[in-house]
């Protein structure tokens, strides 16, 4: 068995509920939250069309293949 490794982006959306005094207070806390924190807080989910791959390393075999590597040798490894 082995251990590939990815490197991987996608696009998320989500709803998240903030009290604030006005829209501006609302909008610099939202826009000043990590990432890890408003996903925690937030319904989050993503439309599965825009993941990709951007690296992958597939252990001792190949490594740090690019998307376009990755796409060619996939069905070999």
């Amino acid at each position: 068995m082995t251990i590939y490794r990815f490197d991987w982006k996608d696009i998320i959306y989500g709803r998240v509920e903030i009290e604030a005094s006005s829209g501006q207070e609302a909008h610099d806390k939202l826009m000043g939250m990590r990432i890890k924190d408003l996903l925690h807080i937030s319904q989050f989910n993503s439309d599965n069309n825009e993941r990709s791959i951007r690296f992958a390393d597939a252990g001792n075999q190949v490594e740090n293949m690019d998307a376009d590597e990755w796409n060619k040798l996939k069905m070999d490894l």
